[in-house]
């Protein structure tokens, strides 16, 4: 099931925020980015993208991230804050110290687009 969500007002804002965020479309394979992405990366992929302090990885990036960042049993690595992962796990956004041994996941929202809205609240 693919969730169709419009990202162009995040993509406005955020270029808006900073010219140099650069989005592309993606024609590349998804299969393993989570549906509820799928049409992000595909539409808008973050091809060099930092708000605040959060890097998006590009999709061409996505698996290396998901294996530097395998200790966590997450579903999903999309970004870092300060090498800190942030990522989605059963649809909820969250991060984490990068590193700890046990680290103790931290919620940021309670899905991808809420993060996103949150990310360019002014």
């Amino acid at each position: 099931m693919v969730i169709n969500m419009e990202y162009s007002e995040f993509v406005r804002k955020a270029v808006l925020q900073d010219e140099r965020n650069v989005f592309s479309a993606y024609e590349g394979s998804l299969e393993e980015i989570p549906d509820v992405l799928k049409t992000f990366y595909k539409e808008h992929n973050p091809s060099d993208v930092e708000i605040n302090a959060v890097r998006f990885f590009p999709a061409e990036e996505l698996s290396g991230l998901q294996e530097e960042y395998s200790y966590l049993k997450a579903q999903f690595v999309f970004a870092t804050c300060n090498g800190d992962p942030v990522f989605m796990h059963d649809g909820n956004i969250y991060t984490c110290p990068h590193g700890a041994e046990a680290p103790e996941w931290e919620p940021l929202a309670a899905d991808f687009k809420g993060y996103l809205d949150w990310l360019l609240e002014e």
